[in-house]
């Protein structure tokens, strides 16, 4: 919109996504999304676009229905959450494995590289003390 570059103009974004504004008026009814007020009604925040063309997707290419999105859209919600928190677990993991590994052999700075999508790489040690490749 002229004023705030932040929201969508309802009217230009229905015709460049081919939907009525009574669709949108429709998605957030349904909490799917949020609009916001604007000098001349209501407008769209442009942080909502992404999620507006999703739920058009599973609309239009799936032919879910609003409450099938809203449902879809949440258990979606709730595996990024998920995921997340995976991501942490693993990195205190990785952290507390190469602290443990650095403990242990009395080095300062264990090379080693744990983390999502890097292999393991192991510094042993042979029978005389000596590094093994």
């Amino acid at each position: 919109m002229a004023g705030d570059p932040d929201l969508l103009d309802i009217a230009e974004t229905c015709r460049r996504l081919g939907i009525q504004p009574a669709e949108i008026e429709a998605m957030e009814e349904e909490g799917l999304i949020t609009l916001a007020a604007a000098e001349d009604g209501k407008a769209l925040p442009s942080d909502q676009l992404d999620r507006l063309e999703m739920i058009l997707r599973l609309q239009r290419d799936l032919g879910v229905n609003l409450a099938g999105v809203d449902v879809i859209l949440e258990m979606r919600g709730k595996m990024m959450q998920m995921r997340r928190e995976v991501d942490e677990i693993l990195e205190f993991i990785r952290v507390q494995i190469s602290r443990d590994l650095r403990d242990l052999l009395g080095e300062e700075s264990y090379p080693m590289a744990l983390g999502p999508g890097e292999e393991f790489l192991a510094v042993g040690r042979g029978p005389r003390g000596d590094r093994e490749p």
